[in-house]
């Protein structure tokens, strides 16, 4: 077999991963970046994606599919949620956490 016909054997073989886009930003809570926050994002009836923030708050996270999504976090009282829209080009969605009477309640900034 030739090297090139090789090549794209191998390149039909080996699964690819594909993101329909990229949600990114940052979480504060009274200021200060949330650090190791889990986050899931929900697009549609797929299933969540899942991610944590870094130590200054920021997350990036890649989707599978455009459109309507769920961004959520399940690790802190109530279960705070926003929606958030995933687009061909990656988008920007920065959340202040704030209290709300037993839990918590993500607000766009």
């Amino acid at each position: 077999m030739k090297p090139l016909a090789t090549c794209f054997a191998i390149a039909l073989l080996v699964p690819a991963v594909v993101y329909g886009g990229q949600v990114y930003g940052t979480i504060v809570m009274e200021g200060q970046g949330v650090k190791s926050a889990a986050l899931e994002i929900q697009c549609g009836k797929e299933e969540p994606v899942k991610g944590t923030t870094a130590a200054d708050g920021s997350y990036r996270i890649n989707v599978p599919q455009q459109g309507q999504c769920t961004l959520v976090l399940p690790d802190q009282a109530g279960k705070p949620s926003a929606m958030v829209f995933s687009t061909p080009n990656p988008a920007l969605f920065n959340f202040e956490l704030v209290k709300a009477g037993n839990g918590y309640e993500l607000k766009r900034r």
